[in-house]
């Protein structure tokens, strides 16, 4: 064998040992767990690290994840840890790929089809339904299953129960009845909607707190869970407290809000009359992820004191 050729090997040798240590390392099936998600049984790392967390931030974050990207709207909720989420960089709505590449995911997690598509070529990518995470306890246990959190899980929901019966002592000594019935409604450009219990606006606080939806709202509830009525229609979709938000930036302010409060039949509702309709601002009502839903309590608690006094 010539020196030359021997030289050739050495380095050829050399190569091999280098590409082999920096390629990157498969994970092995003892530190992942199957997870059935939309987009079929993923491989799941049992120890996420670094975590993409689209519409799901809350959830994650409840968790104690580390979360390194997520959606402008999502990392606006005000009731996250606002110094992690300074930390984290905005991948965009829909999620961009080279932004997702570059922030070094070992977990993807979204809602939708078109960004699973993009982002399955870079980690392993769960698609989960939005209807998985509408009710606080079962979507705490579904996160705790997909990240391997239980005992976190299991401290939140107590955390949570804890706030709720704080809540409840403030309604009993106020002499409020958790008997009574609430609605959910909402103008959207120009539109009013009745919302059943999964789409927050304080739904799943005032469960939580004991109340019911009326009749009614309870068959929007167990349908598509929310729907578009006419200020006619109003009185069929009555309860005896009425929460309301708009959407508008303008706020209270929102003409068609402005206009549904001028019409006669809006007047006529007992609600109404009894001063019994809580008006609640969009950005603080519209989230509904485990950390919102705990501070919404209060939130619900403070506006039915106000409105019974």
């Amino acid at each position: 064998m010539s020196k030359k050729f021997q030289r050739f090997v050495s380095v050829l040798l050399a190569a091999f040992a280098l590409l082999v240590i920096f390629l990157p390392r498969p994970v092995a099936a003892a530190d992942t767990h199957a997870f059935k998600a939309a987009n079929g049984t993923i491989q799941v790392p049992n120890h996420p690290k670094r975590v993409v967390a689209g519409l799901y931030l809350g959830q994650v974050m409840a968790l104690g994840v580390n979360v390194v990207g997520s959606t402008k709207l999502e990392m606006a909720n005000p009731y996250l840890d606002q110094a992690k989420i300074k930390s984290m960089t905005d991948v965009g709505t829909p999620m961009s790929a080279e932004a997702v590449l570059k922030l070094k995911p070992d977990l993807i997690i979204t809602n939708n089809e078109s960004d699973t598509k993009k982002m399955e070529k870079i980690a392993p990518t769960v698609q989960i339904p939005y209807q998985k995470t509408q009710q606080f306890t079962s979507s705490m246990n579904y996160f705790a299953k997909l990240l391997n959190r239980p005992k976190q899980a299991k401290a939140f929901k107590e955390s949570f129960n804890t706030a709720a019966k704080k809540q409840i002592k403030r309604l009993n000594a106020a002499k409020i009845s958790r008997k009574s019935t609430f609605g959910v409604y909402e103008m959207q450009s120009s539109k009013l909607y009745a919302y059943g219990s999964g789409f927050s606006r304080g739904a799943q606080a005032m469960l939580a707190l004991g109340f019911k939806l009326s009749k009614p709202l309870q068959k929007v509830d167990s349908g598509a869970g929310f729907k578009e009525i006419s200020v006619e229609s109003l009185p069929k979709y009555q309860a005896h407290y009425m929460f309301v938000t708009t959407s508008s930036t303008k706020g209270q302010k929102d003409p068609a809000l402005v206009a549904m409060k001028k019409n006669p039949i809006w007047k006529s509702l007992a609600a109404v009359k009894a001063n019994r309709v809580i008006e609640l601002p969009f950005n603080k009502m519209y989230y509904y992820d485990p950390y919102a839903t705990r501070a919404q309590l209060k939130i619900v608690t403070d506006a039915l004191i106000k409105a019974d006094k």
